[in-house]
């Protein structure tokens, strides 16, 4: 960027208009390039005001909202959280997961260790639980979501009055500019109305994400108050709030890149204070590793494989495929921010499809990310503000981006939260800077006025979908369609009004709604563990109506061969068992029938457990103690098998 002469901003000397006045790709000369306006919030307070105030109006409606989706894991059904206060220090030494599973479980590679929004959830619940009745008539405290909602909103408005302040350091109006054109206020405005972030604020668990940009944000503008006054006081609170975003969520680690970038792009700062800021971040960085390593007990790898598609959709896939398919899910992410529709919080197999490089998305993803990415590092050399754009949106996406490492998912709306930052950028200064200098600003207004009206529409729809847990199912459906836990979700949404409906027809209907979705889950991903568990438990219902002994056996027979640990079905055994409803011969033929096709596919464990649960009803039963002898025949141990051919042969 080219040197200039230091800003006359605070002037109300005459100057060109808009459209006249010559664009800047560099801040005003300072000590290090940047004017810290003494006064800044009393000179523009109205449009951070509008901004905050247009932040809240757009997800107000979501305090009527109740928990969704992960909210029972980090919030409403977490035992630390319930704890409260007292909940705090455990929040902080444990793996994220823990305090709703009662263990770590290791079900995702990396871990999650994100305590700050947690604790924040505990406080909350402390001060604001409520009271309630159970189904056994018996007062218990909840959460209320209300309270988690308004949470986000407030702290969303505060993200956009940080960020005006941020890129008003770095895009200063030129003198005669209305604040409303400048690229501060325009880039601010674009990233608040943007739909892509309604999953972050209207669904209480994103607020990892708003504390997470918030702290790096605050890391940023400290290290920028540090590079031009020259006071290690702002260096601390630098380090400080970096420490608070990581706490908060590890994707603030990109910012001990985006710190020296910012500083080499829009100042002056002499390289040495700019290495000691990188530096103390990059520490901090390496403290915050250390803790999370020793509350979750590793650093990225739990110690064994992650085969759950769900958890880890890039198991069984070959390089190529892995990466083509990053690189499609890339190119949907640039779509999704240009073009925000369809949306929708479910990217889980198979609604993003396995791709290679045979299909030209993927192809056309590559070149562009490369082309991008050329021209981004060709631009930083000239201090370019589009290139400076480019590289903040892909800094802060790598850690998401499934590249370096994988996270659990193919993609999420969430993940571009933060990296949305630099397209705002990007596109604000094509509108207020680039086009008024290709004499063209009439056609950058009218495309501002279009994107923002556009934007706002879009939220203003997106957001009823997260109100409940049924209606946000139906708007994943509608979307989702190949994403087997879309199908599964909305299943067992159904499946709890089934449970509650009293009239029959309508519980009929239902039950063959439930199904239906429930097929087509495991249609996609046939070993899907929710499905079949659901899918069991769908059949007992059938079989309470028709009493179909062969059917019901018929049936579990084929959910146990495809995962034969499904406590569902022993469950639902035991209780006709119980009650005398089904043949003890006809249950005992089954087990046997089953063990013995699972001793034929060499599944010894799975075997045992139906022969042993098929004994248990008849111990004597010839058949079944010959195929326990040849499981334990099959397994080696010789002495267990001849003492059941034993048993049979008496």
């Amino acid at each position: 960027m080219a040197k200039q002469k230091k800003s006359k901003v605070n002037k109300s000397s005459k100057s060109p208009s808009p459209s006249r006045s010559k664009p800047r790709s560099a801040p005003p000369a300072a000590d290090a390039g940047l004017v810290f306006e003494p006064h800044f919030w009393s000179r523009y307070w109205l449009p951070a005001a509008f901004l905050f105030v247009l932040a809240v109006g757009l997800y107000l409606s979501t305090v009527q909202y109740e928990f969704v989706l992960d909210d029972k894991i980090v919030y409403s059904e977490n035992n630390f959280v319930k704890k409260g206060f007292a909940g705090i220090p455990e929040i902080f030494t444990t793996e994220s997961f823990t305090g709703y599973f009662g263990e770590q479980r290791d079900l995702i590679e990396g871990g999650r260790y994100r305590p700050l929004s947690i604790a924040t959830f505990a406080a909350e619940y402390a001060l604001t639980k409520r009271a309630v009745t159970n189904t056994q008539g018996q007062t218990v405290y909840e959460g209320n979501p209300a309270v988690g909602h308004w949470g986000n909103i407030l702290l969303y408005g505060l993200t956009g009055m940080l960020l005006i302040r941020i890129l008003s350091l770095l895009f200063p109006l030129p003198a005669g500019r209305p604040w409303y054109w400048g690229i501060a206020f325009v880039g601010t405005l674009l990233f608040i109305v943007h739909p892509i972030h309604t999953e972050v604020v209207a669904n209480i668990k994103g607020r990892d994400e708003i504390l997470a940009m918030l702290g790096a944000l605050g890391a940023l503008y400290f290290a920028l108050a540090y590079f031009q006054k020259n006071h290690f006081g702002y260096l601390a609170l630098s380090v400080l709030s970096f420490f608070l975003g990581l706490l908060a969520k590890e994707n603030a680690l990109t910012f001990i890149a985006i710190v020296p970038l910012t500083a080499y792009c829009f100042t002056r700062t002499d390289y040495r204070k700019m290495g000691l800021a990188t530096g103390a971040l990059l520490l901090t960085g390496v403290v915050y590793l250390v803790l999370r390593t020793q509350a979750i007990g590793f650093f990225l790898d739990p110690g064994r494989e992650i085969t759950d598609i769900m958890n880890n959709p890039f198991y069984g896939l070959i390089t190529g495929e892995r990466f083509a398919t990053v690189f499609y899910t890339l190119g949907q992410y640039l779509k999704l921010l240009v073009f925000p529709h369809p949306l929708t919080h479910d990217y889980y197999p198979y609604h993003v499809p396995v791709q290679t490089f045979a299909d030209w998305r993927a192809i056309a993803s590559l070149l562009l990310h490369l082309a991008l990415g050329a021209y981004a590092l060709w631009g930083a050399m000239k201090k370019s503000v589009p290139a400076y754009g480019i590289l903040f949106y892909f800094i802060t996406l790598s850690i998401v981006s499934n590249i370096p490492f994988t996270v659990g998912t193919f993609m999420n709306e969430r993940f571009v939260y933060l990296s949305s930052l630099g397209f705002c950028i990007l596109v604000a200064w094509l509108l207020m800077e680039y086009l008024p200098r290709a004499k063209f600003e009439i056609v950058g207004y009218g495309l501002l006025g279009l994107l923002t009206m556009g934007y706002i529409g879009k939220t203003i729809t997106r957001v009823p979908a997260w109100k409940d847990t049924l209606s946000l199912n139906r708007a994943a459906i509608q979307v989702s369609k190949n994403s087997a836990r879309a199908n599964c979700f909305m299943g067992t949404a159904l499946f709890n009004l089934y449970k509650e409906e009293s009239d029959n027809k309508r519980r009929a209907e239902l039950l063959d709604e439930v199904s239906a979705y429930m097929n087509r889950a495991l249609e996609i991903v046939p070993n899907y563990g929710s499905a079949l568990t659901m899918k069991s438990g769908i059949v007992a219902e059938y079989h309470k109506k028709d009493q179909n002994h062969e059917k019901l056996l018929a049936e579990f027979r084929s959910l146990l061969l495809i995962r034969s640990s499904l406590p569902f079905v022993r469950t639902y055994m035991d209780y006709l068992k119980g009650r005398g409803q089904i043949p003890v011969g006809m249950v005992v033929n089954w087990c046997a029938d089953l063990g013995q096709e699972f001793l034929a596919a060499g599944r010894l464990n799975s075997a045992q457990q139906w022969l042993t649960y098929g004994l248990g009803y008849a111990p004597n039963d010839s058949r079944l103690l010959r195929l326990t002898g040849q499981m334990y025949e099959s397994a080696g141990d010789g002495g267990r098998a001849q003492e059941f051919y034993n048993r049979a042969a008496q």
